[in-house]
């Protein structure tokens, strides 16, 4: 990239604005029923995204380990699904939202079910139903699913541990309550000791980020590719923490936010989008009802710059990125002569061109982004192709507006080829109707910033001798061609011929100015540019195809002057000189061949550059 330096991802910026706004919030009170949680540094604050493809966004104080407390409960429950089944668990525990605090001792009527597995009465059970031949095997069950959804070994707080079991009576209180009540088999301290080791591991905000992806992703995790429980069992932890994982805040909270969440009383939270992203979050200070301030706040924020919202109507899974390329692989169908061919040969890959398509998301877009951020060496314009876009939801057009910007701060012009021509990205450089527009634009863009020579190359008029397709020939036969060539001038938007006109062998050479090719298309008809001749380049009337049912012409862009090598003087030629028609036809084969080689260098270009769901290729 021209300014060097690494892009920054639109994602990772507004993540740190989130970060940095949030952190000035200073309501809450860290909690101290637990005493070492009281010694939580109020200021401490972390913020993470992990996203399908194992992408992990951090901001703020994301490696500092805390215990995970009651967000470990969709995680307890998710083994213990996995291993008894839903209907065995169920006969156990509910799934009705309580509208109570998470330490309320009460108990579904008439069964003695705890009322769900996010209040304590409920996850202590489900930590019970985990497999396990007595309580220490079923808790290195749990520490190890734990560690599996993380992607990493994870470890207990023995302070913490401890203090939980000196401090824990409330919580034996619903365990016996529970035994008496038909629901907790064996015996109550050493059921009660698996959830309190359960709730004293260490995790970290990315921790959480990670393992809430794992959930999202129907249990594979995101990092490791390992797969920790079933898609059943994620659909129906992720119910659960929608209608219950923030207790009697449930409601407004999905309401406002729209993501299954998990709190816990340490200050962690976890909250995530069904196959998109999971958001892990830390911050010790408190509401009343014993969840972390600022991470409400984050995800609320979030969830509204993003269209996070789990109610918000999503259509289309294909991957956001038909193709990416780069200007050494493709190219425009203007007819460019020898010398800006070479430039163009030699430096395309400072363009690079990203077709997007279907419906645009938070998810679909991010990925996009990496991968232009991921492959931006030596880029100096970048064109966004929206034509194959079905929908781009606000966050979309926000998070590539974005990206726009950062790219200009490292020298990167974009443009964008969209329908009519009208961007919906403020950011952009310029915007065309078609995608040949607009990488004919980038191109003259870099051969004109090649330099000197280049510059020298770029003469506004190109006399016969240096034609693309004469300038081999030999002087002696240029002499015999040049006085049969006519002079014709032709006004800007004058038709040099359409393909009604009646064949003709006549050969066009632009000497000034130029032509575009165009075919008429809607209703009413309005003219769409497909291909561009510059100075140096041929044209034909041979090439029109008479069976396109499209209005197509050759049309002058600005003043224009060609000269003519009419069909009449060929035929004579040829009678007179045929060794010269002989040497013209082998100079128009070789340029013919050129392009077809470029053609089938683009085209397997092409074929090997998607439809992409990932990376774009390197090299």
């Amino acid at each position: 990239m021209a300014g060097g330096g690494d892009v920054t991802s639109p994602v990772q910026q507004l993540l740190d604005e989130v970060h940095a706004r949030i952190g000035g919030i200073d309501d809450g009170n860290v909690a101290t029923y637990i005493p070492p949680l009281g010694k939580a540094d109020p200021s401490l604050f972390g913020l993470a995204l992990a996203t399908r493809d194992g992408h992990v966004y951090e901001a703020g104080d994301t490696g500092v380990p805390f215990t995970i407390q009651s967000v470990s409960k969709p995680f307890v429950y998710a083994l213990a699904l996995h291993d008894r089944g839903l209907n065995a668990v169920l006969r156990k525990v509910g799934v009705e939202p309580t509208g109570e605090g998470f330490d309320a001792i009460r108990l579904e009527a008439g069964t003695g079910r705890a009322l769900n597995p996010m209040v304590n009465a409920g996850a202590i059970v489900v930590a019970s139903l985990v497999d396990g031949d007595d309580w220490g095997r079923r808790f290195q069950r749990i520490l190890d699913g734990l560690s599996a959804f993380a992607g990493r070994e994870l470890s207990v707080d023995h302070e913490v541990l401890a203090s939980e079991e000196r401090t824990g009576d409330h919580n034996r209180a619903i365990g016996y309550l529970l035994r008496n009540a038909g629901t907790l088999d064996g015996n109550v301290d050493e059921a009660v000791k698996v959830y309190f080791m359960a709730c004293s591991t260490l995790v970290t905000a990315r921790d959480l980020a990670v393992m809430a992806m794992t959930l999202s992703s129907g249990g594979v995790n995101p990092l490791t590719g390992r797969r920790v429980v079933g898609t059943d069992t994620t659909e129906h932890v992720m119910a659960v923490m929608a209608t219950s994982g923030t207790y009697d805040f449930a409601g407004e909270w999905l309401l406002r936010s729209g993501l299954p969440a998990k709190s816990g009383v340490a200050g962690g939270l976890v909250a995530v989008l069904p196959s998109q992203l999971g958001i892990g979050v830390y911050s010790p200070p408190l509401d009343r009802r014993g969840t972390s301030v600022r991470a409400i706040a984050a995800c609320q924020e979030l969830s509204s710059r993003f269209g996070l919202h789990l109610m918000r109507p999503v259509t289309g899974t294909m991957s956001a990125i038909h193709r990416y390329l780069r200007g050494d692989a493709v190219s425009s169908r203007r007819s460019r002569r020898f010398a800006e061919r070479e430039i163009l040969r030699t430096r395309g890959r400072a363009i690079a061109l990203c077709e997007l398509q279907g419906d645009l998301g938070f998810a679909s877009t991010d990925v996009a982004v990496r991968a232009v951020t991921g492959d931006h060496d030596g880029v100096r314009w970048l064109i966004l192709d929206l034509h194959r876009v079905v929908r781009a939801e606000p966050v979309a057009v926000n998070l590539l507006d974005a990206l726009v910007r950062e790219l200009r701060e490292h020298g990167v012009t974009t443009v964008v080829a969209v329908g009519e021509g009208r961007s919906p990205l403020a950011s952009a450089e310029t915007a065309f109707a078609s995608l040949d527009e607009a990488l004919e634009w980038c191109e003259d863009a870099l051969v004109a910033e090649a330099g000197p020579a280049a510059e020298a190359d770029r003469e506004e008029v190109v006399p016969l001798p240096e034609q693309d397709v004469l300038r081999d020939l030999p002087a002696d036969m240029l002499d015999v061609l040049t006085p049969l060539f006519a002079e014709r001038r032709l006004a800007p938007g004058e038709v040099l011929f359409d393909v009604r006109d009646e064949p003709d062998e006549s050969l066009y050479f632009v000497i000034s100015g130029g032509l575009v090719a165009q075919v008429m298309q809607g209703e009413p008809a309005v003219p769409v540019q497909v291909a561009s001749m510059g100075p140096g380049t041929a044209v034909t009337k041979l090439t029109l195809r008479r069976d396109d049912p499209r209005t197509y012409r050759i049309v002058a862009a600005e003043p224009t002057v060609c000269q003519v090598l009419t069909g009449g003087a060929l035929k004579r030629l040829e009678h007179d000189r045929p060794q010269v028609v002989e040497a013209l036809h082998w100079a128009m084969t070789r340029s013919l061949a050129a392009r077809l080689r470029r053609a089938d260098q683009q085209l397997a270009a092409h074929v090997a550059s998607g439809p992409r769901s990932g990376t774009p290729p390197r090299g």
